[in-house]
């Protein structure tokens, strides 16, 4: 198998995965109805989960691919579509309409957005994912010369009637599945390292 057919094959199987772990999750959620619109939304979760990932890539480059608040079905191999619902994109308050592979849905919404900076902070509103109080924020700095170092950082609780452990897995995977994916994209290197 050729170097191309193996990134195809390992985004692929990513994309099953957190699938089917989106699948698993909205079945699992509280038969009350809860969901993470209706739980404190002042509140940051307890549990926090932090990716990253080093890009053969300039910042300036790295951050163009990720940087656009409805356009994470670009680079997110799990995401099919990202449509502006409300609002305009990267400006604070926006709120994005995600459709996952499998049908699942997730709504954001944009709390901060810094192009200077190049970070962007947002809060899921509703969805299939198991978390509540969900806040997250990703970033890109340069590591050295011609590198860049992208963060994907996360705080949250486990959904009404969900494990914490399992929250912590699903989002860790989510994390890894769009970070693998734009280093595959920005520098075509074995991505999972």
């Amino acid at each position: 198998m050729n170097i191309r057919a193996t990134r195809l094959a390992h985004t692929t199987t990513m994309a099953l995965a957190l699938s089917v772990a989106a699948v698993f999750a909205g079945s699992a959620l509280a038969a009350d109805g809860t969901d993470m619109a209706k739980k404190d939304a002042g509140h940051q979760g307890e549990i926090s989960v932090t990716e990253s990932k080093t890009i053969n890539a300039a910042p300036d480059e790295v951050w163009e691919t990720v940087r656009d608040f409805d356009a994470i079905s670009m680079w997110h191999p799990a995401v099919v579509s990202s449509d502006i619902s409300k609002g305009e994109n990267n400006e604070p308050g926006a709120q994005r309409h995600l459709t996952l592979g499998d049908g699942g849905t997730i709504d954001e919404q944009l709390v901060s957005w810094d192009d200077d900076g190049m970070s962007y902070s947002y809060k899921i509103i509703g969805g299939v994912l198991p978390v509540s109080n969900y806040m997250s924020t990703i970033s890109v700095e340069a590591e050295g010369d011609e590198q860049s170092k992208i963060t994907w950082t996360g705080h949250f609780d486990p959904a009404e009637g969900q494990k914490a452990d399992m929250a912590r897995e699903v989002i860790t995977n989510v994390y890894r599945a769009g970070l693998v994916n734009v280093k595959t994209m920005m520098d075509g290197n074995d991505a999972r390292q």
